[in-house]
């Protein structure tokens, strides 16, 4: 069955790396994918091979998968001392029994989901919701009855039977109430924690520990209603316990909403601890109280835990199907190995069990058992992720670095998924050399582990990838596409020019930019050849120019970035654009009685604004004689009214459609006296 590759996970967090590396993205030369860290390479599949947090890819585990017919998801593990499993599961509540190669519906809760089992000698216990019910099942003939209905519970996360007591303890919600229960199903509140719900019981010895939702927090619960808090975790709730030999193991999630409580009256998938996005925290709590974290994982939850007797911890995830496992501590205190172990098709790990000769676990997302085998040399499989050269590309030489014997192959495709239109694999390659796939713009590697030491350390593909044609658009001046139409600019001879650019492949491009008159075939440079413009803007110096209507063009080149036979170029031209420098002139000026009268006139037009001041006083708009500002000429007439006897100077302004201005002064001699108001 085919795997995805396991994410790696480390016991400090590493900072986030690209799946792959490539070489400078601005030319369209030669470039690689690396694969050299332990991100890198678990970004893909595994099949027997695993990756160590140093960055090594190694011969691993295998996994075979035992399909629950039937059942959605599995969510407990009981394992009996004859090595005879039984396995909880939903959405029916049914319980299978799993001895050897057997499977069997063993027995039928009537309830949403057995979330919970224990043994005690001949008898199995199954915890349940939506009803909070718990029931016990002779193990001999199968025959259940309904033990107890815990008061107040929906849930029954966990259980855990004391033998010394001949109790059995049920973590329940949404009351977040611990109870007791003796074989005949007496049941008593054996601790509160006044939080949504206990989610998770673990026993060491004579200690029993609990975790909650809501504060995250664990407790060691000492008698009836006697706790205290181990450790407060950060996050919203611990999903996960195991203890062993004075050390727990701690999974503290946080999540962005709380845990939903499922209706009785109908079938939710909040019971399948449907993954939820949220961020996993492993913690290790040593027997002196002190808390240390493992490890961080912001793209997902943890679900399960489990310590194995020489200390390695198992941890399942909640989103991607993975277990990691984080190997025993020195002598010291210093961290174990860690290394992203086992990766499955189904999203989700929600029980592990190490009491056996080999661990086994369950998931959701499709219920399945699975058995943890060794991996044989040479069916240690390693598959990388899709490699995306972004563009269709030729493949170069395949190179790796590593121990012992490996064998490589590749094939290529034009889907981000792999598919029927994919290549086949390529033939084997024993030692590095060229990448024998077709051209396209995907590829995948994979690796055959041939011995049981060998070792991948690092793995590089390099490829040339097609070069991509950039697109202008957008050419013209810069102020006039913000700028409204109807506000007359300020006069400037240097017209600052700029353009939008797509550049699929960011290779660094060089403008050239051309210019004519927009009655002309002829196209001119702005400038010289040997000045290089490689932004998206440029300041024309247009004081030299006719007044006019010009078009601009923009030209983009990648030759910088490419060898001359493999560089594109594209064209772009903008909109006529208005080049009027020259104010306009006044002429004609002149004052008879009251009136000032003249022309205003410009040589590409239009007049934009008249404007009159009196004696030096502010301007004021006025009209020319046809009442509109629509022409190169304009003429006007303008009364000047109530102005005290004797000599006036009267100014006249002429602003055109750039900006340009011109004014004039007439002499008005007034010799009425203004009437009084």
């Amino acid at each position: 069955m085919k795997r995805r590759l396991l994410t790696f996970v480390a016991i400090t967090t590493l900072a986030s790396l690209s799946v792959f590396a490539v070489s400078p993205a601005d030319a369209v030369s030669t470039r690689h994918f690396t694969l050299d860290d332990a991100d890198d390479l678990a970004a893909g599949e595994l099949d027997g091979t695993m990756v160590l947090d140093s960055g090594q890819l190694a011969v691993g585990v295998g996994v075979a998968r035992v399909e629950l017919e039937g059942a959605v998801l599995s969510s407990a593990i009981a394992r009996a001392d004859d090595g005879t499993l039984y396995l909880g599961t939903g959405d029916a509540g049914q319980i299978f029994r799993v001895r050897g190669d057997q499977v069997e519906v063993f027995a039928e809760t009537g309830q949403l989901l057995v979330s919970s089992l224990a043994l005690a000698g001949d008898t199995l216990y199954a915890g349940t919701l939506p009803e909070g019910r718990v029931f016990a099942i002779d193990r001999g003939d199968g025959s259940i009855r309904e033990l107890a209905q815990l008061e107040g519970a929906e849930h029954v996360w966990d259980l855990h039977w004391d033998a010394g007591q001949s109790r059995l303890f049920a973590a329940t919600g949404p009351e977040g109430k611990v109870f007791a229960i003796d074989p005949q199903g007496r049941s008593e509140v054996y601790f509160d924690a006044e939080d949504g719900h206990v989610l998770c019981l673990a026993a060491d010895g004579d200690a029993l520990y609990a975790g909650t939702d809501g504060d995250a927090v664990v407790y060691r619960l000492r008698g009836p209603e006697r706790a205290e808090v181990v450790h407060d975790f950060p996050g919203n709730e611990v999903t996960a316990l195991a203890a062993r030999d004075g050390m727990i193991a701690v999974a503290a999630n946080e999540m962005p909403a709380p845990r939903r409580v499922t209706s009785k009256n109908r079938r939710s998938k909040a019971a399948s601890r449907t993954p939820r996005p949220g961020k996993g925290r492993l913690w290790r709590v040593d027997a002196d109280g002190r808390a240390e974290r493992l490890h961080r994982h912001d793209d997902g939850h943890f679900t399960a835990l489990a310590i194995d007797e020489d200390g390695t911890i198992l941890v399942g995830e909640g989103k991607e199907g993975r277990i990691l496992r984080v190997g025993p501590y020195a002598n010291a205190g210093g961290p174990g190995t860690a290394a992203t172990w086992v990766d499955v098709d189904e999203r989700q790990v929600l029980a592990i069990d190490v009491g056996g000769d080999r661990p086994v676990f369950v998931t959701g997302d499709s219920a399945a058992l699975y058995r943890v085998t060794e991996a044989a040399p040479d069916e240690a499989l390693w598959t990388s992720k899709v490699l995306d050269a972004e563009f269709r590309a030729r493949w170069g030489r395949l190179d790796w670095r590593g121990r012992g014997r490996v064998q490589f192959q590749t094939r290529s495709g034009n889907t981000e998924e792999p598919d029927a239109s994919w290549t086949e694999w390529s033939a084997n390659l024993s030692s590095p050399g060229p990448i024998r796939s077709p051209a396209a713009r995907f590829l995948q590697i994979r690796a055959r582990l041939m011995e049981g030491d060998a070792l991948i350390r690092a793995v590089q593909a390099y490829y040339l990838p097609q070069n991509q044609r950039a697109r202008v658009t957008g050419v013209g001046p810069k102020l006039a596409k913000n700028h409204d139409p109807n506000e007359i600019p300020d006069p400037s001879t240097e017209l600052e020019l700029d353009w939008d650019v797509s550049n699929p492949d960011d290779d660094t491009l060089r403008y050239r930019l051309r210019y004519r008159a927009e009655a002309q075939d002829v196209w001119r440079p702005m400038f010289r050849e040997d000045e290089r413009l490689t932004k998206s803007s440029y300041e024309w110096d247009t004081s030299g120019l006719p007044d006019g209507w010009y078009v601009v063009q923009v030209e983009a080149s990648d030759e910088l970035a490419n060898p001359a036979p493999l560089a594109l170029r594209t064209t772009a031209v903008s909109e006529p654009i208005r080049i009027d420098n020259p104010p306009p002139r006044l002429e004609g000026l002149a004052a008879r009685g009251n009136t000032v009268s003249g022309r205003a006139i410009d040589g590409l037009g239009p007049i934009a604004r008249l404007e009159m001041a009196v004696d030096g006083g502010d301007w004021l708009p006025i009209l020319p004689e046809d009442q509109l500002l629509d022409q190169a000429e304009e003429r006007f007439a303008v009364p000047v009214e109530d102005l005290e006897p004797g000599s006036h100077i009267v100014a006249i302004r002429a602003t055109d459609a750039a900006g340009n201005a011109v004014s004039g002064e007439v002499v008005l001699r007034e010799r009425r006296t203004p009437a009084r108001r």
